[in-house]
């Protein structure tokens, strides 16, 4: 504590002190309500006084003891509002042309995260997992992966056609690299299909790589060097079929097709799946 300055000083004796209720004492139980009460009152504080680094910091701290006390809503609020704070920092930093190492950036997706698993925040994360997109520019890496929890916000939002267009640009960035952007590339190469079909989207407007993702369905297994596990071959086979089902609006085929293809399906896939059913097959039975 010597490096800090008077005030620093104070603020940090402060913040020991909230956390000193939450030790176990004998005979005596921590007071996880008033000490989440005054990390929210500092952080509030600290946000007031334009510090939005440490004021972030104790949204945590109050976000955790919500947890102890089983205050989803709570939580989720104080994460909302640590994520907030991270972001402004992040900003801060971006706008006066200072190094960063977008820790502050990264620390504010992770809350969102939180606040989604604890409370639906799903647009306010949505709006927020953008910026974080504007300002990771220099980070590709870290960028595809809020680029892939915006495309899940946006499911969940049912905003469709804004899933479709952030799918598309994943695809677009991770043509060519191998590793985990290739897996990465081919999951968002099935999304896009599935909204494709889902959405009924005329050919002549697709975009380049619709158009290109489609065609590569078109060729016959003979046809091709495919180089990939027999799991992705039946995968592809499955989708080449389930197209061509589509396109003649064969709905006995399209359920056949479900069937198999389900298992070869992430969680969000399936939920494009089930959609597409409800869009192409409206009258079947519904699923056991």
């Amino acid at each position: 504590m010597d490096h800090l300055d008077p005030r620093g000083q104070e603020l940090f004796a402060h913040y020991r002190a909230i956390s000193a209720k939450l030790r176990k004492r004998f005979m005596k139980k921590p007071n996880v309500k008033e000490a989440s009460e005054d990390y929210g009152k500092l952080a509030n504080r600290l946000k007031n006084e334009d510090n939005p680094h440490y004021s972030s910091m104790c949204f945590q701290a109050m976000a955790k003891c919500d947890r102890l006390m089983g205050d989803s809503s709570g939580e989720a609020e104080a994460w909302a509002n640590a994520g907030r704070q991270f972001f402004t920092a992040e900003e801060l930093l971006f706008s006066a042309q200072h190094a960063s190492y977008r820790e502050s950036l990264d620390a504010g997706v992770h809350c969102f995260i939180m606040a989604i698993d604890h409370f639906e925040r799903l647009h306010e994360a949505s709006r927020f997992f953008q910026r974080a997109i504007d300002l990771q520019v220099n980070k590709p890496e870290c960028q595809l992966r809020t680029l892939e929890r915006l495309a899940s916000c946006k499911l969940r939002l049912r905003a469709y056609d804004g899933a479709l267009n952030v799918y598309t640009r994943i695809f677009s960035e991770t043509k060519g690299k191998e590793g985990p952007y290739l897996v990465l590339r081919k999951r968002c190469e099935v999304c896009i299909l599935l909204l494709l079909l889902m959405l009924q989207i005329p050919e002549r407007h697709y975009k380049t790589e619709h158009s290109m993702i489609i065609e590569s369905y078109s060729k016959s297994i003979l046809d091709m060097e495919y180089k990939e596990t027999d799991h992705s071959l039946n995968r592809y086979i499955l989708l080449q079929s389930l197209i061509n089902a589509s396109r003649r609006r064969d709905y006995k085929e399209i359920e056949a097709v479900r069937a198999s293809l389900w298992s070869h399906l992430d969680e969000e896939q399936q939920h494009l799946m089930h959609l597409l059913m409800e869009v192409h097959c409206p009258y079947r039975r519904p699923l056991l």
